[in-house]
């Protein structure tokens, strides 16, 4: 192997067979030297470049031996941190899943973790009992679903893989797994809609307790949900500034949005006269259409308690998205294009579990 003279920081290494690799170092006082090996020339010239901007930043390089996966999420998190970040806020449903990540590998050091390490941890996560069960050791034990364990592993690698390009550290094939390790995204179709008299019941079974959303909390979002279509994430995030047009249309702004697109949607007179109690009852500081509701994992978990007072099996606030779409399909009042513009699909393939209610 030979190496020859260095040119603008990129030296050419000659190996045996006759090929060449380029090499890019970053040599800069007060910064710990690095450097990293390319087939090509240009994908060594723009590593360096970006490291080099990296650090005329003031972004600090780090060596990976001193970074612990703990360090990391908290700093991607920071990043995320949607008071701060409003391009790319991330949700509140999905830190959960940085921090469980966290609370498991948050003691390791990056460059002590291996790509079999990162399968064992997914295989880990299949058996593993929740967390939820931990607590409950009396109950049922329940395991990660494959999409939740898929969720876990993602939080890593995105997190990792910023962190990487942030701070110039290699971590070449870490996150590139056998098939079948990750679990695939799911892609069955949930089909399940209220049936005759749950609405009513869910209505009822909302409780008159201090700290606890009442019967007339449940039967606001609720309704809305159903006409509206929205998401949990737009509807608790959606703000009095969003209503125009004479209260008849609501925008939802791209960052509440699933695939960070804005879209603007027609309210029924029902969403308009939920829109008008609410703003009776609203406190004059509240910026938030559905104040009462503090984020969209409050309305999930008290979501599921509801169900369970009302003796409902199998039921998830988004399942009222579901029915909220299958009962503008049934109403023929729209062509599939301008529902899925209300209800924000972007992929046809997606939408077509709703086309059977279209003649």
């Amino acid at each position: 192997m030979n190496r020859e003279a260095s040119r603008n920081g990129i030296r050419v290494i000659v190996l045996k067979s006759g090929a060449k690799s380029y090499e890019a170092r970053i040599n800069r006082r007060g910064v710990t030297s690095q450097s990293k090996c390319f087939p090509l020339r240009a994908e060594a010239l723009a590593w360096k470049r970006d490291i080099e901007s990296s650090i005329d930043k003031g972004n600090r390089v780090v060596t990976k031996s001193k970074v612990l996966i703990r360090d990391i999420i908290d700093a991607y998190l920071i990043y995320r941190d949607p008071a701060t970040n409003k391009t790319n806020p991330m949700p509140s449903n999905r830190q959960t899943d940085y921090r469980r990540v966290k609370l498991d590998l948050g003691n390791f050091a990056i460059d002590k973790i291996n790509n079999q390490d990162v399968a064992n941890y997914i295989n880990l996560l299949h058996v593993e009992p929740t967390l939820q069960s931990k607590k409950n050791p009396n109950g049922p034990i329940k395991t990660y679903a494959p999409s939740t364990v898929r969720r876990f592993f993602y939080a890593l690698k995105i997190a990792v893989e910023w962190h990487a390009r942030l701070h110039g550290y290699n971590i070449d094939g870490l996150f590139e797994m056998e098939r079948r390790v990750v679990p695939p995204p799911w892609s069955g179709k949930r089909e399940r809609r209220l049936e005759d008299g749950e609405e009513q019941r869910l209505h009822e079974a909302g409780i008159e307790r201090k700290n606890t959303y009442s019967r007339q909390d449940w039967e606001r979002i609720i309704g809305f949900a159903l006409e509206t279509a929205m998401r949990e994430q737009e509807i608790v995030w959606a703000e009095w500034k969003n209503i125009f047009d004479g209260g008849k249309r609501l925008r939802i702004p791209a960052e509440h949005t699933k695939t960070k697109t804005e879209r603007v949607i027609p309210l029924s007179d029902r969403a308009m006269e939920i829109i008008k109690l609410q703003k009776t009852d609203c406190p004059t500081e509240a910026k938030r259409i559905f104040w009462q509701f503090s984020s969209p994992d409050s309305v999930c978990v008290s979501f599921a308690r509801l169900t369970k007072r009302a003796k409902i099996q199998n039921f998830h606030f988004h399942d009222l998205r579901h029915e909220a779409t299958s009962r503008l399909c049934e109403l023929h009042h729209y062509t599939m294009s301008q529902i899925m513009q209300i209800t924000g699909h972007k992929d046809i393939s997606t939408f077509l579990g709703y086309t059977h209610h279209f003649k």
